[in-house]
């Protein structure tokens, strides 16, 4: 009697981990971390044209546990931001005012996944802003990749709120979660 109602238990706690809509992401923001209360560097509020490094991170998530391959956070974050269309993106660094560096880390010592932006300036090479973002955590391959583009999703939304103050919607036009909350 008590295995079932043990097994019971797990299932349901299983289905309600599945069931759980992938808006119900929270950002790094809502949370207290990435808020704006520094003032944001000049070059980074002004800048037109941008450039997205690739950094290598973890590689062995791909592809058991998500689609595609370790540069998957690169492509879905350079389509975001073409998407969004505030940056002229180039293929140069040094045609470039800022640089946006996006890397996936999947290391042994976090509870969850991360996508990580640092944004620095072009030509100083300074450092000047960064985002982290947690993957969502999902049973199944397919929610784990939906997770996955959400967290991009949320990265854009990121640097949007960021240097458009007050904005409450993605570039995309999706109401964040934490903003719903509100």
């Amino acid at each position: 009697m008590f295995s079932i109602l043990k097994k019971s238990v797990a299932l349901c706690a299983l289905t309600l981990s599945c069931a759980l809509p992938l808006s119900a992401q929270r950002s790094s923001a809502a949370k207290g971390v990435n808020t704006t209360a520094a003032p944001v560097p000049t070059p980074l509020l002004n800048g037109k044209r941008a450039f997205i490094s690739y950094e290598i991170g973890d590689v062995t998530a791909f592809p058991s546990s998500y689609s595609g391959g370790p540069e998957r956070a690169y492509n879905e974050f350079f389509a975001d931001m073409k998407d969004w269309g505030r940056f002229e993106l180039v293929l140069d660094p040094k045609d470039a005012d800022v640089v946006f560096a996006i890397r996936f880390v999947d290391s042994p010592g976090l509870p969850h996944p991360q996508i990580r932006v640092g944004i620095s300036d072009a030509r100083t090479h300074v450092a000047m802003w960064g985002f982290v973002e947690e993957v969502n955590a999902a049973v199944f391959k397919k929610h784990r990749d939906d997770a996955f583009s959400s967290t991009v999703e949320l990265l854009v939304s990121d640097i949007h709120d960021l240097i458009t103050p007050g904005a409450t919607q993605t570039p995309t036009g999706k109401t964040r979660f934490s903003d719903q909350a509100r």
